[in-house]
């Protein structure tokens, strides 16, 4: 058998084998290579069209509401998770009504899965965590170990959106060992690329760099395309992350290149983005603008609102560095309804919802543990009935002497443990209230603080736009400014956070500032906002600054803290702050 192009590839492309001019030259011959050295026919199709048309066809020519119109319907929701969110959840909606009349579990379970993803692949995180979970549910009920893992999976790309990296580690790990024992390779290695996507947000670069560099290999064996054009997009997430740019372009042009052969319009879109964004932080405006039009046509087209919100924030930049203030205000307006959009799902629900999900999590797993204790005694009774009782009367015979024996000492051991307990227990609530009503400040000052530095940004952009226009609306703009000035209280804001926050940690910034000197009040501001563990997003939204720009401040605190790029920052507040 011969080796294909993919199977000769390192683990991980070197970044010599790409140069800044290298779009064309991936499409006229690297693709080529790619596509024809021999990948096996389960590649998953050249763009997904074939299966899509004649699984069309066939709900076409049948009107009848049985199981294989379930399968066709719940089959034709999964080829559009990646081309069209929206087409995925209106047939995963139509095969999930049908299975419920036809009585179809496994086909009502996999409907839920079908509409999960799809809206996780939009940003609706709450409507991914109602259709997973009762794919999952169903999926126990019917003991689909397969059906089980993959549910699980997808809720862990959901807790990982959500920020909720402990239940995303969990979900993961739980699919991860179900796919090991029943040796499914290409669900191995697409575990091993959300794994690497988790330790990513986490700043964990090298184990990240190994799970990918696993999965890629898994990937190119089996020829899945959606596998090697997802794995190289995350490796060009964790170079720009870890600001190796030129790296990160390649990667994310032959993501995207690989990726048109499935027709992953998500995945186009997020390399475009990240594409985009990289050019940007370079300052090449152009290069940077014709990929970020490509993102935000894909991401309004698909609804991917995530995208969006990323997309206008980097226009909106652009624009402001070409002096287009018009622009940079409309897209800043764009900008500022899809994060609030965002915010009221994922923010203003990641407490109470978080909180629900766990304990929605905590129930199922009673339910499961609840099954296996009446699968025991199911087993338990087939024991012969005279010998189970002989040990149940050797057994009480055996308390009955224990007791005797110990019932003193245990009374005064009870009554200390309960004690013990009570103050146990009056100091969990004590704590658990402070850190309740810590979290309540700290959220509220943070939501204040974005709000006002929203509005300054506004205010900044009013400004360029009375130099732009006449006289005659200079007047209207200033009492607008006028306005705006009224509003803002920035700096009384991050007084009050900054209170809140030494609260919390009140030792972190006098021993910062002790062995540090040089640090400026905006570097005190990001370090308070890293100790958080805040996301590089969130930071440039409280902030007021673009993604990039926070990378460059993240950068330039490393060098004046004496950090490596490999060095988390966080690790190293915590040790600070625990007199390390």
């Amino acid at each position: 058998m011969h080796t294909t192009f993919l199977q000769t590839l390192p683990p991980a492309i070197p970044p010599a084998l790409f140069q800044p001019v290298w779009e064309n030259v991936l499409r006229l011959i690297l693709l080529p290579l790619f596509l024809f050295g021999g990948l096996p026919s389960n590649a998953y199709g050249s763009d997904g069209s074939t299966t899509i048309d004649s699984l069309t066809r066939l709900l076409e020519e049948e009107g009848a509401l049985d199981i294989d119109r379930v399968d066709r319907l719940n089959q034709l929701g999964y080829e559009y998770w990646i081309s069209d969110p929206n087409l995925s959840i209106k047939y995963g909606g139509q095969a999930l009504e049908i299975a419920r009349v036809i009585d179809y579990p496994r086909g009502g379970a996999y409907a839920n899965r079908v509409i999960g993803v799809a809206h996780w692949a939009q940003g609706n995180l709450d409507l991914s965590f109602k259709y997973l979970i009762a794919a999952r549910k169903s999926y126990r009920a019917l003991k689909d170990s397969l059906g089980i893992a993959n549910s699980s999976l997808n809720l862990g790309m959901a807790y990982t959106d959500q920020q909720n990296y402990d239940l995303a580690e969990r979900n993961y790990q739980d699919a991860l060992g179900i796919f090991k024992r029943m040796t499914a390779k290409s669900r191995v290695a697409t575990t091993y690329t959300k794994i690497a996507d988790l330790l990513t947000l986490q700043e964990k670069y090298a184990p990240a760099f190994s799970y990918l560099n696993q999965a890629l290999v898994i990937h190119r064996e089996t020829g899945f395309l959606y596998g090697i054009a997802e794995a190289n997009r995350k490796l060009g997430q964790l170079a720009s992350a870890r600001e190796e740019l030129d790296e990160a372009i390649s990667y994310f042009l032959l993501a995207a290149e690989v990726g048109k052969q499935r027709n992953d319009q998500v995945g186009l879109a997020e390399n475009y983005l990240g594409i985009g964004q990289i050019y940007l932080s370079k300052n090449d405006v152009p290069m940077a603008e014709n990929y970020l039009l490509r993102a935000q046509a894909i991401a309004e087209k698909f609804s991917l609102q995530r995208i969006r919100r990323d997309v206008y924030a980097a226009m909106k930049e652009l624009e402001s560095r070409r002096g287009n203030y018009r622009r940079a205000l409309a897209y800043a307006d764009q900008y500022f309804n899809v994060r609030d959009s965002l915010f009221n799902r994922e923010k203003s629900n990641l407490i109470a919802n978080m909180e629900a999900r766990r304990s929605f999590e905590a129930q199922e797993e009673k339910l499961l543990l609840a099954q296996k204790n009446l699968d025991m005694l199911a087993q338990d009774n087939q024991i012969n009935r005279l010998t189970k009782w002989l040990l149940v009367l050797i057994l009480l015979a055996a308390i009955s002497i224990a007791y005797a024996m110990l019932s003193r000492k245990n009374t005064i051991i009870e009554r200390r443990g309960a004690d013990l307990r009570e103050a146990t227990q009056q100091r969990e609530n004590l704590e658990g209230a402070l850190k309740e009503k810590e979290r309540e400040l700290t959220s509220y000052t943070l939501n204040f603080v974005q709000k006002n530095e929203g509005i300054s940004e506004l205010k900044q952009l009013t400004e360029a736009l009375a130099k732009e226009l006449g006289p005659e609306h200079r007047t209207k703009l200033r009492t607008i400014g006028k306005k705006i000035n009224a509003l803002l209280r920035v700096d009384d804001d991050w007084a009050d956070f900054r209170r809140h926050f030494e609260s919390v940690h009140p030792n972190l910034m006098v021993k910062l500032g002790e062995e540090f000197p040089g640090l400026t009040r905006n570097e005190f501001r990001l370090i308070a906002l890293l100790r958080l563990n805040l996301s590089s997003k969130e930071t440039s939204t409280i902030l007021g600054i673009s993604p990039d720009s926070v990378k460059t401040a993240r950068y330039r605190l490393r060098k004046k803290l004496g950090l490596d790029t490999q060095d988390s920052l966080f690790e190293f507040l915590l040790q600070r702050e625990q007199g390390g």
